[in-house]
């Protein structure tokens, strides 16, 4: 976790207002948090850190692209992704569980780590299905599957065949 000490504001010795950082997140930062799904990972965050006498707003604006197997033909398939995502981060000595995007900090802390939330913000933005377009994807690929599709209809229990007029 040596890695991510470079994620650490140190907000106590920041004036009242609004302060900026930016950081660049590639594939050793995902490796932090044993992540591996990425062939590649390249972002850049900004951060508008907000400082406010009783709280900080910190505000993440991310973009980059990540490049991971194709879901449907295994190839490699760069993803586009940009979002943004808001913290509220206030002082308190009882935890808050009633939404995620608002952080209890004990009254004594006097940094805060933001590489859990940059992760976290990061992988909420990511598409679930990682495919090319149908016309895209690797032609041999789709062929040797499409030679596996089960053709077979014979041994369709009765009480289920009437579900298949909903498959067209």
């Amino acid at each position: 976790m040596k890695a991510l000490k470079d994620y650490t504001i140190q907000f106590v010795s920041l004036k009242l207002g609004t302060h900026y950082f930016e950081f660049n997140v590639d594939n050793k930062f995902f490796e932090e948090f044993d992540y591996f799904e990425f062939v590649a990972a390249k972002f850049k965050v900004e951060l508008a850190f907000e400082k406010k006498s009783t709280m900080m707003l910190l505000n993440f604006n991310f973009s980059g692209e990540i490049t991971v197997p194709c879901d449907r033909c295994l190839e490699d398939l760069n993803i586009d992704i940009e979002g943004e995502e808001k913290l509220i981060v206030k002082f308190g000595n009882e935890p808050y569980n009633g939404t995620d995007d608002i952080l209890i900090l004990p009254e004594h802390e006097h940094e805060i780590n933001v590489a859990q939330y940059i992760y976290e913000f990061i992988e909420i933005n990511i598409p679930q299905k990682r495919a090319h377009d149908e016309d895209d994807c690797n032609v041999e690929a789709l062929n040797k599957l499409n030679e596996y599709k089960t053709k077979n209809n014979d041994n369709i229990d009765p009480r289920w065949s009437g579900l298949d007029k909903f498959n067209n």
